[in-house]
Formats: C-alpha cells, structure tokens, sequence
C-alpha cells in the first residue's frame, strides 16, 4: 500500500490536510494539560470529556464490527499505559521536550510495523520523508544541548511514551479497518478507554477537587480536542498507509514545541525553526513520494 488508498490525488491532498489539522489539535491539548497546575486533575477533566463524547458517538454510529473488538480491547490497554506514561513524563520534563521524544519514536516503529503485520510499504522518497520527521523531531529534545529535563527517569518514560504510541497506533490502524466504521469505533474507544482512566484517577484521591474556571476551560477544551484529533487519525488510517499517516500526526511535536517555548517560556523558538524545517521537507517528501 502506498501512500493512499485508491482515489485522485485531491482526496489524497484532503487526508494530509486533515491529518495535519489533527496534528495541531494534538499539539493544543497537550499545552492545555501543561497549563495547568494540577496534572492529575487535567487528565481528569480530559478524559471525563473524552468519555462523554465517546458514549455519544458509540450510540449515534452503533459498535464496531465483531472482527474488530480484539484490536479495540487491546488498544485501550495501550492507551491506559500511554496515559499514564505521559502524565509522569509530564510531571518530570518539559513538554517542549519530552513530548517531542515520545512523538518522535512513533513514526519508525510504526512504518517497521506496518510491513510486517499489514504488508504495507513505502517508496524510497517515503521512507526517507519518514526518517527526516524523525529525526527533525527527535532533534528538538537536545536544542541547546539540555537534554530532556527530569534525569534518565524522564528519558525512559519518554522512550517508553513512545513505544506505546507506535503500538497502539498499529493496532488502531488495523483495528478501524476491520471495524468498517470510524465513528463507532472511535466511540468505543473513546467511552471505554476514557471512562478506565476517570476512575483510576479519581481513585488516586478520596474527592475529585473542584477546579478553578479556567482550569474547568482548559480541561473541557482539551478532552474536545483529543477526541477530534484521533477521530480525524483513525479516519485517515483507513485511506492512507499508516506509516504515513504516523509521520504526518507526529508534527504536533513541532507545534508543541513552539507552543511550549512561546507559552511555557520553554526554550528558543528561533532554534526549534530549524527543526520544524527539517520536519516540513519530511512532510513534501512523503507527499511527493
């Protein structure tokens, strides 16, 4: 499978477009969730939202198809894992640098991945775009020559953030696929997999605390976002090669560092516009390619 599914090139320059909205969307919660002083109450309010979008779009479109459950099931043990993974790397480093690590691994393993369990490969000029995002990623982390932030502790969550993206971006890539349903398959993942991490997390605590406005806002806005930027993903995966539609999701790493240096004052925006270049001739490779 190359770069799309059959259709004209129009529609194929759509799916980019969309993936790339996702991209920003991504990159918008992660700064809301950063925002805020409370981690644990922001994946809260994320993942509350989350989980009521996702009842209501599993009741509009009905479940998935049988075939696709065991992908669904699997995929939110990963996505449980990832949040939890995240929300500690978020604790201990800067977003501008760990989540450019985490995002940064993704588009290799999942590119690796996918030729062996879906059959799918790219061209020369494809696999070359997919190494320089990346790599153009990857180099955000040691702009400046600090590293990740947060000790080895910090890289190892990150790598392993990592990991568990490519893995459960796999598994969704084909599990949407089987479902024959986007909407409905999302839903359920979003329902269930967000309704397991609300309970974990209140949990943790004897009351779920009331926040401030602002952080009601901002978590609200955040849980929105996520919901619309993996829904947009997963429709992608069904039209486009999901190393591919990888590589494109993980330019929300460039944005989350710009956000990250613009709004959290975490590091020079002028050095991270080296590598959102490098990221950008990734994108016209795999593009062209």
């Amino acid at each position: 499978m190359g770069l799309a599914a059959p259709g004209t090139s129009q529609r194929t320059d759509l799916v980019v477009l969309v993936v790339l909205a996702a991209a920003m969307a991504h990159a918008g919660w992660n700064l809301l969730v950063k925002l805020m002083d409370d981690q644990v109450l922001a994946f809260w309010l994320l993942n509350a939202t989350s989980a009521a979008c996702g009842a209501g779009m599993w009741a509009v479109a009905g479940s998935p198809q049988v075939v696709a459950w065991p992908y669904l099931a699997v995929s939110v043990a990963l996505h449980v894992a990832y949040n939890v993974t995240l929300l500690n790397s978020y604790r201990l480093g800067d977003l501008s640098r760990v989540y450019p690590f985490a995002r940064g691994l993704a588009p290799l393993i999942v590119t690796g991945g996918a030729a062996l369990v879906a059959g799918e490969s790219l061209s020369t000029l494809q696999l070359v775009g997919v190494a320089v995002v990346a790599g153009g990623l990857a180099s955000l982390v040691w702009l400046g020559g600090a590293g990740l932030g947060g000790g080895g502790r910090s890289m190892v969550l990150a790598a392993v953030t990592g990991v568990l993206i490519a893995a459960y971006s796999l598994c969704d890539g084909l599990g949407v696929r089987h479902a024959h349903d986007t909407v409905g398959y999302a839903g359920a993942l979003f329902a269930i997999e967000s309704s397991i991490i609300v309970v974990g997390l209140a949990s943790r605590r004897r009351r779920v605390p009331r926040p401030p406005s602002t952080d009601w806002l901002r978590g609200v806005l955040g849980g929105a976002l996520s919901v619309a930027a993996y829904g947009a993903v997963l429709w992608a995966q069904t039209r486009l090669a999901l190393g591919v539609v990888s590589a494109l999701r993980e330019t929300s790493a460039v944005m989350a560092a710009l956000f990250g240096a613009a709004f959290l004052h975490e590091g020079s925006a002028r050095r991270r516009a080296v590598a959102a270049l490098a990221v950008c001739a990734g994108i016209a490779l795999l593009v062209v390619g």
